[in-house]
């Protein structure tokens, strides 16, 4: 069964290779777009992914956290597709984004080149609570992985008693991470809304953005599961009545929103509202078909809201009129990716997460659930506020990611202020819990380890860390990248012997300027729009209403997101600059010209 999707998946990924290439290489052209939005279908795919990323690990860690019974291989596969669908949703931006090689300029860290991210864009708050979001999922998933105990587990000799110790560590602080990860996921999708809710347009704007947004997310991702269970032919009703529950919420939603701004998807609300009360109907719901067909269905509607969703001037008709074959093969490409994926990493850890059991039919919730899950204390044992074990466990770690958060803060405004970038603070919001989830998840999982490790592997730890800070130090640069003056002075003097002042200029347009005003000057139109500000088309009314010397001071100088390069060019280079656009918004204004 797991090899034969897995079939399917690579069958689905091949055509959708070609359609991910296609629409690189052509960039917004290739795919359907609201114009009035510039978003248009990986946005759509980005938003509907990181839906059914966040069910996963919201299931197991706020199950635990608050003591529900869930089967620890159930909880095992949701948290799997959390990862998978991460790993699918982060790929999206990535196409929308056009210039791939650019994707760490998104990252909020300065660059070797002295450039910081423009914090006020939604794209750096996404990549940084999803990038985080991914790396603490992981770690949940393996310490899920380690801290069951396994029959045919075969320890080094002489290793046995640290292995253990360190075995029963990662299970008394399953619950702790689950804790922190129980606000993060809620943190991460309302942020993903905010970047709806930051923008200009009028249906994106509401108060009730983040919850919708969380609920339809749950809502997705328990349909997921529901469907990825099937594939274990056994099913737990515990989370189709959650499932049922989702689609009154959502059913709300959308009543709420077409009463206040008109804004209707008639085949989500069928496919995802309509059909799954079909769980009232005993031969649907008994019929292995029938809940099959409901948990697609609600896959198909949610997908269809979060197109409408993202181009709500386009018609309804959209997947009609507007969608081509690009837009189908990246959808096919995440879809086959997933299962591709998906099972094969099921079918690896097949023996860990089976651990032996044949699980069929329903699940009983009461009884299914791991005994190393469950919580050491009685449960009507009370503990006053702040004195539970868990949050014990999370103080330290909690104190220190709050002061990384703080000193990030500090050292991100003093760098916007030294680059000349308006920065508000409330900016630095979004990204300020991440960081703190973060740091303190690595603490919670090291100091306990580092304790029960015996000395030859902290050492070969320590020495690993060591390496991981130099390799990133190598791929950052580190310091300053303005060269020396002596260097600078060479190289002039050898560019101005080599190349005549127009070559020179071309040579440093393609170098510096390209990437972003395009190579003909008409500004680089796959260049993402939630980047930086966009461009400044370079005509000639507007190269003459600036002025020469006005362009050569913000060539040297910088202004708002453009790099200064006063410490890299010459005066008499950069007004070559100016002098070579001109001849640009020239030639494109005589090809304008009838």
């Amino acid at each position: 069964m797991f090899l034969l999707l897995e079939l399917v998946g690579l069958t689905l990924v091949l055509p959708g290779l070609a359609a991910v290439g296609y629409a690189v290489w052509q960039g917004p052209v290739a795919w359907d777009a609201d114009l009035r939005t510039f978003w248009g279908t990986p946005i759509s795919l980005f938003v509907f992914w990181i839906g059914l990323a966040h069910a996963g690990t919201l299931l197991s860690a706020v199950f635990l956290a608050l003591n529900v019974k869930l089967d620890r291989r159930t909880a095992l596969l949701a948290e799997l597709s959390t990862l998978v669908s991460l790993l699918i949703a982060m790929l999206f931006p990535l196409v929308h984004l056009g210039i791939i090689g650019n994707f760490y300029m998104v990252a909020p860290l300065l660059d070797a080149r002295g450039v910081f991210a423009n914090m006020r864009s939604p794209l750096v708050w996404d990549l940084c609570c999803i990038l985080i979001y991914g790396i603490l999922s992981l770690l949940f998933f393996a310490i899920h992985l380690a801290a069951r105990p396994s029959q045919d587990l075969e320890n080094p000799s002489g290793c046995a008693d640290a292995v253990s110790a360190a075995r029963d560590v990662l299970t008394k602080i399953r619950r702790p991470m689950a804790w922190l990860l129980f606000p993060l996921v809620l943190w991460v999708h309302t942020i993903v809304s905010l970047d709806f809710a930051t923008t200009f347009v009028p249906e994106w704007r509401g108060s009730f953005f983040p919850l919708y947004f969380i609920a339809g997310a749950i809502f997705s991702g328990l349909s997921l599961v529901n469907l990825l269970l099937s594939a274990e032919n056994y099913r737990v009703r515990l989370l189709e009545k959650l499932m049922l529950a989702c689609s009154w919420i959502m059913i709300a939603f959308w009543l709420w929103n077409f009463a206040l701004k008109g804004d209707f998807c008639v085949s989500s609300f069928i496919f995802a509202g309509i059909l799954p009360q079909l769980f009232f109907v005993e031969a649907v719901r008994e019929s292995k078909i029938g809940w099959r067909m409901i948990c697609g269905s609600v896959l198909v509607g949610m997908l269809l809201e979060r197109v409408f969703l993202v181009a709500p001037s386009e018609s309804q008709s959209k997947l009609a009129n507007g969608f081509g074959w690009v837009d189908y093969g990246l959808l096919a490409f995440g879809v086959g990716l997933f299962l591709l994926v998906f099972f094969a990493i099921r079918r690896r850890f097949s023996g860990i997460i089976e651990n032996d059991e044949l699980m069929m039919g329903d699940v009983d919730e009461s009884k299914t659930t791991d005994d190393l899950d469950s919580a050491e204390v009685a449960p009507n044992e009370y503990f006053p506020p702040l004195t539970t074990p868990e949050f014990r466990t999370l103080r330290l770690p909690l104190l220190c990611g709050i002061l990384v958060a703080l000193l990030f803060c500090i050292w991100a405004a003093q760098n916007c202020v030294q680059n000349s970038i308006d920065l508000a603070l409330i900016s630095l919001i979004p990204v300020t819990f991440p960081i703190v989830a973060f740091f303190a998840g690595i603490m919670l999982c090291v100091i306990p380890l580092w304790q029960v490790c015996p000395s030859w592997l902290r050492w070969a730890l320590s020495a690993a860390l060591i390496a991981l800070g130099g390799g990133l130090g190598f791929v950052y640069a580190g310091g300053s990248s303005v060269p020396a003056k002596e260097i600078m002075r060479e190289t002039r003097a050898e560019h101005s012997t080599t190349f005549d002042s127009r070559a020179h200029a071309s040579l440093v347009w393609a170098s510096r300027c390209a990437a972003c005003h395009g190579v003909d000057g008409k500004f680089n139109e796959k260049f993402v729009r939630e980047f930086y500000p966009v461009p400044q088309k370079l005509t000639l009314q507007r190269l003459d209403s600036l002025g020469e010397d006005s362009l050569v001071q913000v060539i040297l100088n910088g202004r708002v997101n453009m790099n200064p390069y006063g410490d890299r060019l010459s005066e008499d280079e950069a007004r070559g600059l100016v002098r070579y656009m001109r001849a640009l918004a020239t030639a494109d204004s005589v090809e304008a010209a009838p």
